[in-house]
């Protein structure tokens, strides 16, 4: 699913043995403290369960016991998402 989980931390080097000039990078982080229905944690849930179930031994029922889990914690305020994104600018010298 994910083909370079560690892009982030070679991303540079790439970009340099390129010919690019990395001349900046950031993180641009997704924090969702809490659930509500118009957040970006709540609209993938559904999206992770489905593509989760049937592989690496995760059945259906196993992923929307844990879809349904994630919402129980934010009925309960339990909740918490985040996930950093990660942004290179770089340019032909």
């Amino acid at each position: 699913h994910c083909p370079h989980p560690y892009l982030p931390r070679t991303l540079s080097g790439r970009l340099a043995r390129a010919g690019l000039d990395v001349e900046a990078n950031w993180v641009m982080p997704i924090l969702n403290a809490a659930f509500h229905p118009d957040t970006f944690s709540n609209r993938i849930i559904d999206l992770i369960a489905a593509y989760v179930a049937g592989r690496r031994g995760v059945s259906a029922a196993d992923a929307q016991a844990w879809a349904e889990d994630l919402r129980g914690c934010g009925r309960a305020g339990d909740y918490f998402f985040s996930l950093n994104r990660y942004v290179f600018q770089a340019r032909k010298p």
